[in-house]
């Protein structure tokens, strides 16, 4: 039987992947968030009261502990160059804590999953042993990202213990976190990652309990409207029916559609009456 779902007021775990502005071959992921954009969004979570938890203290509210009404956790996925270079900095000197989940099996290579971003590169092993003892924490993120169903048993003891593993070694403490690639999980993914002993696993809408908390997934085309949107409970409710019913999923689709469209006009708005000043 599976685990019970997680509230719906539980704190917001923002996900990120790339910084920086899309490569030449495009975009189509949207997964490139502007360095401007980024710091944007920052700056709105911190005007608007919400607070950045640490991975213990979202942990804690996994175990029955309140949580501030506006609070979230804040995680990238992959392990890009451009976090490195662009995101750690910028966290660090907001003093905002964070969680990287990377694929030890191919860091320091090329994207291998999607052949678009395949001149992108990953960081070394060594570029993200850096980071221990700073405010960002190293999850796992599978071997190779690979989507994590329809698994046999000697698949997830890759996946899932042997990359741990590696990540044991390159960071020095044992990740108690790990973030299926492309939100892909089932039953026995799940089971994996009680059995090996971690303490959450992420999802991004297919929430289903502590292994399968749900994630926001911020796109490098959201508007700050957009941005707003997705930390209501109105966007986690959406995101939630529609992960569980396909049908509902165009209806949600139109949804956001509609708030992009207005968030792109009050954009327009804005630029004219600064003209207009």
């Amino acid at each position: 039987m599976d685990a019970p779902r997680m509230s719906w007021r539980m704190p917001r775990v923002l996900m990120y992947h790339n910084f920086g502005h899309p490569p030449a071959a495009g975009d189509p992921e949207h997964l490139f968030v502007p360095e401007e954009t980024f710091r944007a969004h920052l700056s709105l979570l911190a005007e608007h009261g919400w607070r950045a938890l640490r991975l213990d203290e979202f942990l804690a509210t996994l175990d029955g502990a309140p949580a501030p009404r506006k609070s979230y956790l804040l995680t990238i996925d992959d392990g890009h160059e451009s976090v490195l270079r662009t995101a750690a900095p910028i966290l660090a000197e907001a003093g905002i804590p964070s969680v990287l989940f990377v694929p030890p099996g191919v860091l320091g290579g090329p994207i291998t999953w999607n052949p678009v971003y395949a001149a992108e590169r990953l960081s070394s092993r060594a570029e993200i042993a850096a980071l221990a003892g700073t405010g960002m924490e190293v999850g796992v993120h599978s071997w190779d990202h690979s989507r994590m169903a329809d698994m046999d048993a000697e698949a997830l003891r890759l996946q899932v213990v042997r990359a741990r593993e590696v990540v044991t070694e390159m960071m020095g403490y044992l990740p108690r976190s790990f973030a299926y690639p492309f939100g892909t999980h089932d039953r026995p993914a799940r089971a994996a990652m009680a059995d090996a002993g971690y303490q959450v696993s992420f999802a991004v809408a297919r929430e289903n309990g502590r292994f399968a908390v749900d994630r926001v997934f911020v796109k490098g085309t959201d508007s700050m409207a957009m941005f707003r949107f997705k930390l209501s409970l109105a966007y986690r409710f959406a995101s939630r029916v529609a992960g569980r019913t396909p049908w509902l999923r165009h209806r949600i689709r139109a949804l956001l559609s509609l708030v992009k469209r207005r968030g792109g006009q009050r954009s327009g708005d804005d630029q004219l009456a600064a003209r207009g000043r």
